[in-house]
């Protein structure tokens, strides 16, 4: 076993290896540089001066991060850091716009930051045996690639927006933990080699990978043209405390009316099924109801998604600068800028003060494709004929939008 005096030693001598490199390929403006396997813990400043470097090897290491100087490296286009124990990419490796190969398996990485964007020049990336658990979504920029490895970092699913990877001619995604594959696959019409092994795939697509390429190909064509729509769509409710939304949720079920309703605490979440006019095609929402009181609201942010119907309720004899209304579409927006959202007053009907909010001044904030339009309701249903005033109208509304 190497002690620990031992292994201080080797480290600096690695060291003092790599300064001698460096100072080799500036004296003689190389544009290659190898220092791996040189037990580095670090990446000497001094490569700063090595601006006409296109490859550098540093792989092989015990690099934990890598340091601003690499940043100077401007006109590099191959660069290897596998087998170190980096944790995180740094911002700055947005300036090395020229990279066309990017090494970073065998790692401790657990995210990816959106500045690999900037990298749009990549053929090749590995991301392999690191401790990543997701692909974000902004890996659609680097439609250049080639070549992407996705071994062995824990994988539970495929973002759609692989799609936009046209060029790509190998996917590895083996050692993961997926059991399918998104139908958007089929858009990589260049792909050559697929590797899958090492997964929970389900057993129909475990058949087709045994087969071939063209059978994973062929299982993804069929399964995209027997898709069945749903009919579902997601429905939030959300306004501040005591302004109607569980009320205007009953009546959205046809429950009976509540005198005295409690406040609702944290998320409620009830069935609703609305008739859509146009189609006479019935359409589930999940209908969450929210809880208005302030402690709440950096959580329920969370849970604002988009596609989904947004209803910001609030009540006229309050007025809609005490109901928050535009504070709540703010949050909303913050998160979801493709939001759709309805604006409803409750606790409306004859004899109610009627809504009275700057409906053009909300449009020009927010934009008519996000606001879609302004309703009243009472969700109290009326003794004579057992209906909502404005109730029809505001399903058709949710329908339409859902649709």
């Amino acid at each position: 076993m190497i002690s620990w005096e031992l292994r201080l030693v080797i480290s600096y001598e690695g060291y003092r290896e790599a300064l001698k490199r460096i100072d080799f390929a500036r004296k003689n403006n190389l544009d290659r540089l190898e220092l791996n396997s040189l037990r580095l813990k670090v990446i000497p400043n001094e490569i700063v001066s090595l601006t006409q470097l296109k490859h550098l090897y540093l792989d092989h290491n015990q690099i934990t991060e890598i340091t601003e100087a690499v940043a100077y490296l401007t006109q590099l286009k191959y660069l290897y850091l596998h087998n170190n124990q980096l944790t995180t990419i740094p911002k700055k490796i947005a300036y090395l716009t020229q990279l066309r190969e990017l090494s970073l398996g065998n790692n401790q990485l657990k995210e990816i930051p959106e500045v690999i964007t900037s990298l749009t020049q990549l053929l090749y990336l590995s991301l392999g045996n690191n401790q990543l658990t997701k692909i974000p979504k902004e890996i659609a920029y680097l439609t250049r690639l080639l070549k992407l490895s996705l071994s062995n970092i824990q994988l539970t699913k495929i973002p759609k927006e692989i799609a936009y990877l046209t060029r790509l001619q190998e996917l590895y995604l083996n050692n993961n933990q997926l059991k399918e594959i998104p139908e958007v696959i089929t858009s990589l019409t260049q792909l050559k080699r697929l590797y899958l092994a090492n997964n929970s795939l389900n057993p129909d697509l475990a058949t087709a990978y045994d087969q071939g390429l063209d059978a994973v190909m062929a299982y993804l064509r069929a399964k995209k043209e027997a898709e069945i729509v749903l009919n579902e769509a997601k429905l939030i409710l959300i306004g501040e405390g005591e302004v109607g939304k569980s009320s205007l949720l009953g009546a959205l079920r046809g429950d009976p009316w509540q005198e005295g309703r409690s406040t609702t605490h944290g998320i409620e979440i009830k069935q609703v099924k609305i008739i859509d006019p146009s189609s006479n095609t019935e359409i589930t929402f999940n209908g969450w109801d929210f809880g208005g009181q302030r402690v709440y609201r950096p959580t329920h942010q969370l849970f604002f998604s988009a596609p989904a119907v947004y209803l910001v309720i609030w009540k006229p004899r309050e007025g809609p600068q005490q109901g928050f209304v535009r504070e709540w579409i703010t949050l909303i927006t913050n998160r979801e800028p493709d939001a759709k959202i309805l604006v409803v007053a409750t606790h409306g009907g004859p004899g109610r003060r009627q809504p009275d909010i700057n409906k053009q001044e909300l449009l020009e904030h927010f934009g008519k494709d996000t606001i879609l339009g302004f309703f009243h309701v009472d969700s109290k249903t009326k003794q004579e004929d057992g209906y909502c005033s404005n109730l029809e109208k505001k399903k058709e509304a949710i329908a339409t939008v859902a649709k």
